[in-house]
């Protein structure tokens, strides 16, 4: 579920910063979340985050440019930032992590679904192989790190993924371009008292706007943008 802001964005895609990187974003159903895939070219690893739906679409694009899927990385657990977390498991035996403050969420899809009038999944989603925690760090092929950030405000256990040899963060709903993530749920019984305004701009503010000026956003819907030109850009963090 999106930001505050009611602009019709279109998704840009990432620019890799390496020959040997492969950064790709893309819209997928049910809510046009953007689905990121990142990828060691020399290796063949990827991850995915966020991988809302469209599976399909997605092992394609995995498997048209030689890649491995070995980790799901979710952002939070939003319905349509998880739902096909459980299909690209079964299909590639990757493993799926979140952070454990949004496992009430991430089991609670079903009651998400009802909300939103979105078809439910057909099964219960997978639990997670790991949590992760604010601070730790990944080595997801033998050159590529990500780091995790946890950023609460639009769920309890937000997290913001940062590639640093990628030049790339994922930060999920929690910052968009012009925007930040929505932390009011009236008439949604599921995601009432999850969200926390001032928390979340604390988060942006500390965590986020701490990266690097040059880190491409991969927002978690519609257009990207980069950590300075929210610095200068972004009327929440004035």
């Amino acid at each position: 579920m999106s930001s505050n802001d009611n602009t019709n964005h279109t998704n840009t895609p990432s620019t890799p910063t390496s020959s040997n990187t492969f950064v790709e974003s893309f819209a997928v159903p049910p809510l046009g979340c953007n689905c990121t895939i990142i990828g060691d070219k020399t290796t063949g690893d990827c991850c995915v985050v966020d991988p809302g739906g469209n599976v399909n679409e997605i092992l394609s694009k995995i498997n048209s440019h030689n890649l491995t899927l070995k980790r799901v990385l979710i952002t939070h657990g939003h319905l349509d930032h998880i739902i096909g977390g459980r299909e690209l498991k079964e299909k590639t035996g990757c493993d799926v992590l979140l952070n454990q403050d949004d496992l009430s969420l991430y089991e609670a899809v079903k009651d998400q679904c009802r909300d939103f009038r979105i078809e439910p999944p057909e099964k219960d989603l997978p639990r997670p192989d790991a949590f992760v925690s604010d601070g730790d760090v990944i080595q997801w092929s033998p050159s590529y790190s990500v780091q995790c950030i946890h950023c609460p405000g639009h769920t309890p256990g937000s997290m913001s993924y940062y590639f640093p040899e990628a030049g790339v963060v994922c930060p999920g709903d929690t910052l968009f371009r012009n925007s930040v993530g929505r932390t009011s749920w009236f008439g949604i019984p599921s995601l009432q008292g999850t969200s926390d305004a001032q928390q979340l701009i604390g988060s942006i503010r500390w965590k986020l706007m701490m990266l690097p000026d040059d880190t491409e956003v991969v927002c978690g819907h519609g257009e990207g943008t980069t950590i300075e030109r929210e610095k200068l850009c972004n009327p929440f963090l004035r």
